[in-house]
């Protein structure tokens, strides 16, 4: 991805804040500056490695820091899920996974139990059956899965119909399926044999499309490993990767 669409530039140049003072320099373009950021997010490359046709590589870390730090990367990943629903309104199947990610740099990483202890994060998606991600968050990788899906509940609102989530074994607990009960969502988890050996063994059907997601995800080499040293700027590129998603699954990204 070279260039930012203009059907879709004209739906996120609404999110983006402008300069409004006449004082110092003039304001740099801000759709190059966010062409920029995607292209980092890409490529995995340092930000002092960024090309000048983007500006100068401080002046869009500085505006990438002041965004995420303001939430606009959320807001834009609310307007692509508010336009996503409008679309798929009759959606009642969703699936819940994390992904454990080397995090060198980050200030707020935690020891991975499955990586020999290493520094990395976690990243948490609830996707609907085409693979769409639709809630994304971040975590310390020392954190167990089923205390996450509080933060990540709160997307979902009560809705008449029954809603299914289905997720691993790390869900399969009595405390989880109350939390979602409270949204009237039906968790279906995979069978913790360490918590109850004598309990038949099921698996949930259909938790591949998760896992696919986070595949494609991890195209972008930005996600692969996390460089980034703060919550706010690790979350950004992956609200950034997320929206583009769901706006490309619209027809408004290509």
């Amino acid at each position: 991805m070279k260039r930012i669409p203009e059907s879709l530039w004209c739906e996120l140049e609404k999110l983006l804040p402008s300069k409004n003072t006449k004082v110092g320099r003039p304001e740099f373009d801000n759709k190059k500056t966010l062409e920029g950021i995607v292209f980092v997010l890409k490529t995995g490359i340092q930000w002092c490695e960024l090309s000048e046709k983007y500006g100068h590589f401080s002046t869009v870390h500085g505006k990438f820091m002041k965004w995420a730090r303001a939430g606009v990367f959320k807001k834009m990943m609310v307007k692509a899920r508010e336009y996503y629903r409008i679309r798929n309104k009759k959606n009642i199947w969703y699936s819940i996974d994390t992904s454990s990610k080397k995090a060198p740099l980050a200030n707020f990483s935690g020891k991975n139990p499955t990586d020999r202890a290493k520094r990395g994060i976690k990243h948490i998606l609830i996707v609907d059956r085409k693979g769409i991600p639709l809630v994304a968050e971040i975590a310390p990788a020392n954190t167990h899965d089923s205390k996450l899906l509080t933060s990540v509940l709160k997307t979902f609102r009560k809705s008449k119909k029954v809603r299914i989530l289905t997720a691993d074994s790390a869900w399969d607990n009595k405390e989880s399926r109350l939390k979602c009960k409270k949204k009237n969502i039906a968790l279906i988890a995979s069978t913790n044999k360490r918590r109850n050996k004598k309990k038949h063994k099921s698996s949930a059907p259909m938790r591949w499309i998760a896992e696919q997601t986070f595949g494609i995800l991890s195209w972008l080499r930005g996600l692969k490993i996390c460089w980034a040293k703060t919550q706010e700027s690790a979350l950004a590129f992956l609200q950034i990767a997320c929206s583009f998603r769901i706006f490309k699954s619209l027809g408004i990204f290509v």
